[in-house]
Parts: C-alpha cells; structure tokens; sequence
C-alpha cells in the first residue's frame, strides 16, 4: 500500500506538469502516455523507493552503525562506520545509505556518514538502506555539549618530602633526629623542623644509624657500607666486608659495634674496625648493651648472644623465630623482640616468653624506663609495657615501622615505610601521637560536600581542609588502595587483608570483613557499595554488613562503577569486563587481554576503561570499542566533568584528555605516577593522587 501510495504521488505530480499539454495529443499518443503512467505504478511498487533517486540496494539484509552514542563539543566532526551484510552474514560493499539528522541545528550529517557537531543540544542520525524484505535503518544518538577547555595547569598541594622506607633512626639528643633506608635515602630534622634530605653521595640502602655524639655519627648497610659524619660530611670506611651491615651502636666513640649477614659483627676501637668471632652464620639485626661485659646482640632463628668482655656466648631462648632487636634498662631487664608478635626477657638468669596483645611482626623496641618499654611491628603496631603487661596503642597510622628512637626531650620517634615518621609524646595509653612526616604512595580520593579524603599504603588517610591536606587519624589498618562514597556522610575505603573502613561523616571505623583477601578498589550509589578485588572478589552492601556475590572469575578484579546499583560495571586482569544488571554478573566481550585498571562514565551509554600499555576502550551502549593507543604507557585511572572532558592519568606523568573524539596527550608537572583522580566537591578544579604522596590540583 505504501509503494503505491508513493507511485499515486510521482503520477500525480506529472499530472500537474503536462496537464495543459494532454488537450492537444491525438488519441494515439493520450493510449501511450496512460500506459507509462501505469508502469510507473507498477515499478513504485516493486522497488518502494521514497524518490527516485533514493538508493535502492537489495543486496542488505542487516545494518549496523558505530558508534552508537557520540559525545562532541560544538564544531567538530566524527565520521560513523557503517557495516552492512546480507541475508549470509557476508559484509555488503558500499551500501547505498541516506544519512538524516532530526536536529541539524544541533547535529548534521552528511552523504558519507559524518556528523558536525554545531551547538549544544541532542539529535538523532539515522542511517536508511532498503533490504529485500523492506525497509532498514540504524540510530545513532548524539550529544552536542559546549567546548571545554583543557587542563594547562596544575598545583602541588601536596609535594611529598621522601616516599624512603626507613630502615633505622637516631636523635642525638640535641634536638637533631636522622632517619635513614632504602638507595642512601638520608633525612634529617632539626629541632622539630621540616624534614630535610641529606645526600651523603651513595645509594646503598642504609640499614643502621648510631652516634657517641652529634658529631660523631655511625651509618650502615648494604655491601658493607660504613659511613662516619661529623653531622655535615661524610666518609666511608674500608672494612673489606661485602655482605649487608644491619646494625651500629655503641657505648662510647671508642667502642662501637656494628652486626650484619653471616654472622657478621664488627668492633671499633677508637682507631679501627676489626671482625669479631661470633660463632653464628645467622643475620644479626639488633644490639645493645649496659656495659662492657654485658652486650647483647639479636638475630635469625632465635639467636641471641651476649658479650662477655672476651667472647661472644649463645643464649638459651624459649622461642626460635627470628629476633630483629634487643634493648634493656640493666644487664637484669632486658627484651628482645621478633616476629608472630614475639617479646621475650631477660632477668640476669633466663630468657622468658612474655605474653602479647597479637601476633604482628615487630622490628624494633626502645624505652624510658622498665615500666615505660615500646615496641612496633606491621600495620601500626605500637605496644606498650607499663611494668606489669603489654597493651596496644593507636597511633592513628598503619605504616610498617621499622625503627624506634628515644629524643632528648624524652619523646620516641617511630620510622618506617614510605617516610613515616612519628613523634609520641605521653605515656602508654595517655600517649598523643603526631605525624610529622609519611608520604606513601596515594591510591585512592573520593570528595562530597565539603568532605575529601585520599587513601594509601599503611593505612594512609589523608584529609583536604582548606587547600592543604592533613594526616586523618583513624583505626590502625593495612594498607589502603580504594575509596568511594554515596556522601559525605557514607565513605568506604578498602585494602590489603581484607581491610574494609566506614567513615560516617565524624569518626572512622572498622568494618568486619567476610575476605582476607587484597579489596582492591569501590564504587558507591544509590545508597549501596560494591567491593571488588583478588581472585574475582565482589562484595555488596546496603548499609549492614557485606555480601559476597559470584563472579563467575578468579581473575584479580582492579576496579568497579556504575550508573545505579542495577547497572554496575567491573575490569580486571586480562580484559576482564564483568557488568551486573540487577539480577548477576555477567562476563562482557572487550577487544583486548590487556590488564585492564580503571572504568568510570557519563551515562549507561558512555562508558570508559583504560589498563595496561596505554589500552583505552568506550561503550556506547551496544558494544565496547577499542581506540587507537593514545600511549604506550600504562593508565590507572579515570575522572571527567563532562563526556566531551574526560581525562586518563598513569606512568611516568601520562595525562590525557578526551574531548569526544580522541585521546590527546597533555602535559603535567610530574613525572611520577598518578594512581587516582576525582573532582574537587564544590568546583570545577581536579585532585590527582599518586607516588611519594603527591598531590596535584587543578584550578576551578
């Protein structure tokens, strides 16, 4: 009926054109033109073209064009891909299409297929090409938003001091503490100043610092590595020993002791170094000692020795695990700490176990006086012995410490991972804790209201207040690798060991957690979070308690978002793409095996994921489409104000920007890596996370 119809239309208007013209033909010539009119009909209805220059291809039996969805700033172009096969699934060779826009005051397209985007708004193309069995077309929907421009400037609003994991520390008792670790990293503080890095001009990593003054200072570690400094230059000492120096420490500037691998231990007096028999083959990690007859030295496997003034003697300890220090008030009150939370003591007789508030590593132990002992392990572990028992204490980090040192002023300074570096003024329970220095690596930021927190390595939790960021205290937890939140009042942040925090808008706490598994990254909405992580882990929650929900994968999952909590996509390990749809997970079809590291969208039809080696997909609502590589590097995260402003982040400074058409690289004032990205709340400025606990901002 619509073929005729449309015949009826073209016989009529040619009617209208020759009318004046019929009066005049003889009534042979009025026979000939009836027919054509007739065969005109008939061939309208056998080809249904709308004009008669519309395509006509019966070859198509399916069309498909892509993308499906486009996002562009006014006044640039994006060419669709058309895709036309027959009724055998062969692609069909240029197609005859007719391209049309409802909107071409927002979006036109031309002959080939090229949309123009022409001012903010919302159009539809459509595609149209007649098959044998009628008419077929595709829909591309299209957005047409105002031009934003790029990021040319960024802030350090955090600019890190030193990401050293310090290894030893030392306060000479006059108002200057040194800390010292991996690759000759060195710092130094000066009367509760700033820290300061110190080049001492070698990049072994330093294992040991001591002085008999604060001009006389002892630094060892590995190669066997002797460094003396009278607090400004430094000298290295030959010692012909080559395995790794873990310890200096002594009675006087004439007689110091420095231990190591192999049983190593050193002995200086006053003029020169000279190897001492120890009787052991274990690592010697700690020393200590009342007097000259009565030192102690702490090791692997349960080795602990004393030196008599002569010769070096095994003791009999309760327990074989591995000693890393040792430290007492007198030959009679003596402690040595190890691992699985192991603390023994030493009365002048005999070696005994002493019961402790958990099983965490500990590495180091100094203290004030019997009844006022520390020691510290993994994860923030900071007990304390008031003489009778030991307690746990919280000192707001969950930073590995490594090393305990006593100040002047009678304050202890704890050290350790990634440039953490605590002062604890106080006693025992009644202790205040202040960070005075700790740049891990930053692998989370989340922001609502006038709320913003990042998150990294040991249990890091920072804090924007005003333009600065401060160290948030919060419970003791490993370390932190993801935050997301449904609002100010409603943040998870997720890590190592099964490590879930709930932040309620004024207190943090700890969340029990149904995994010990790595929860690597999560995404909040409509109220709910999702968790994802090692070994296919996804966890849910509305609010009360966590879920485990299947998915279908053992692959390690790096990262989740959604529209709502019906709609929620999650990447992972080799192009690992799961979407849940209310119902279950589902694995989707992505083209890469590339490790896949952040998702994020505009929309359910706008959709990005970024990973390793510079691999950048979008879905459009139909499929997920891979882009030309932007960059070799590989991409860890996602943020944008916008779908034509979206911006990737990743190795060695790697900014991008996509503007709705492709990936563009910009530059940055960083060549570290950014881990995370998120809005400022309440701006239109971008916070980007990442090494040393760096922290860059972008302008409104």
């Amino acid at each position: 009926m619509h073929a005729v119809s449309v015949s009826q239309r073209l016989r009529h208007a040619r009617w209208r054109r020759r009318r004046t013209s019929f009066a005049r033909w003889p009534a042979g010539e009025w026979g000939s033109v009836w027919w054509q009119l007739c065969l005109l009909v008939l061939l309208g209805a056998c080809d249904g073209a709308p004009t008669e220059s519309a395509p006509r291809d019966g070859r198509v039996a399916s069309l498909l064009v892509s993308p499906a969805s486009l996002n562009l700033p006014a006044g640039v172009t994006q060419p669709l891909q058309l895709e036309a096969r027959d009724a055998a699934g062969v692609l069909v060779d240029a197609p005859a299409v007719d391209w049309r826009s409802d909107a071409p005051a927002v979006a036109s397209v031309d002959a080939t297929g090229v949309v123009r985007a022409v001012a903010p708004g919302s159009a539809r193309i459509t595609a149209n090409v007649r098959g044998v069995n009628g008419p077929l077309s595709a829909l591309v929907s299209v957005s047409v938003t105002s031009e934003q421009p790029d990021i040319t400037t960024w802030r350090a609003a955090r600019a890190g001091v030193s990401d050293v994991t310090f290894l030893g520390v030392w306060d000479d008792g006059a108002g200057t503490t040194w800390a010292v670790g991996q690759n000759g990293g060195i710092l130094r503080s000066r009367h509760d100043g700033p820290w300061e890095q110190v080049d001492a001009g070698i990049t072994e990593t330093l294992v040991g610092v001591w002085g008999s003054s604060p001009t006389d200072l002892w630094f060892v570690g590995s190669n066997g590595v002797v460094l003396r400094s009278d607090g400004t230059t430094f000298r290295r000492l030959d010692t012909g020993v080559t395995s790794t120096l873990l310890e200096v420490w002594g009675l006087s500037e004439t007689e110091i002791f420095i231990t190591g691998d192999r049983g190593t231990i050193l002995r200086w007096n006053g003029t020169r170094l000279d190897a001492m028999a120890s009787g052991v083959t274990d690592e010697l990690w700690g020393i200590w000692g009342a007097n000259s007859t009565t030192v102690f030295v702490a090791g692997n496997n349960g080795t602990i020795l004393r030196w008599n003034g002569t010769s070096w003697l095994r003791q009999a300890v309760p327990e074989s695990v591995p000693f890393f220090d040792v430290w007492g008030t007198s030959a009679g009150n003596v402690f040595a700490v190890g691992t699985q939370g192991t603390v023994v003591r030493f009365d002048g007789v005999q070696w005994q176990r002493m019961p402790t508030p958990g099983s965490a590593n500990l590495f180091a132990l100094r203290g004030r006086a019997f009844n006022d002992v520390y020691a510290v392990g993994n994860n923030g572990t900071t007990w304390h012995f008031d003489g009778t028992s030991w307690r746990a204490l919280s000192v707001g980090l969950g930073a590995n410490w490594r090393a305990i040192t006593r100040r002047g002023d009678g304050a202890l300074r704890l050290a350790g991972w990634y440039g953490a570096i605590v002062t604890l003024r106080g006693v025992g329970a009644s202790a205040t804790a202040t960070v005075d220095n700790n740049d891990p690596p930053l692998l989370g930021v989340y922001g609502a209201g006038e709320t913003m927190f990042a998150v990294g390595f040991g249990g890091t939790v920072l804090r924007r207040q005003g333009t600065a960021w401060r160290p948030e205290r919060v419970p003791s937890a490993f370390d932190l690798y993801g935050i997301s939140g449904n609002s100010a009042s409603d943040i998870v942040a997720v890590g190592d060991t099964g490590t879930i925090l709930r932040y309620n808008g004024s207190a943090w706490r700890v969340d029990e957690s149904p995994t010990r598994g790595v929860l690597r990254s999560v995404w909040s909405g409509g109220g709910q979070h999702v968790i994802v992580g090692e070994r296919g882990t996804i966890l849910r929650s509305n609010g009360s308690g966590w879920t485990p929900q299947q998915s279908g994968t053992l692959r390690f999952l790096r990262a989740a978002w959604g529209t709502d909590p019906a709609n929620v996509w999650v990447v992972g390990d080799s192009g690992t793409m799961l979407r849940f749809d209310g119902g279950r997970w589902q694995s989707v079809a992505v083209p890469t095996q590339s490790r896949l590291r952040a998702v994020w969208g505009t929309a359910a039809n706008d959709v990005f994921a970024v990973g390793d080696s510079g691999v950048a997909l979008r879905f459009d609502g139909v499929a997920w489409r891979a882009f030309p590589k932007p960059t070799a590097r590989d991409l860890r995260a996602l943020w944008g104000r916008g779908p034509t402003d979206v911006y990737a982040v990743g190795d060695s400074g790697t900014v991008l920007r996509y503007n709705g058409v492709q990936w563009r690289p910009l530059a940055a004032p960083w060549r570290s890596i950014i881990y995370a990205l998120f809005g400022v709340p309440g701006s239109r400025g971008v916070a980007a996370v990442g090494d040393v606990g760096r922290i860059f901002e972008s302008p409104n």
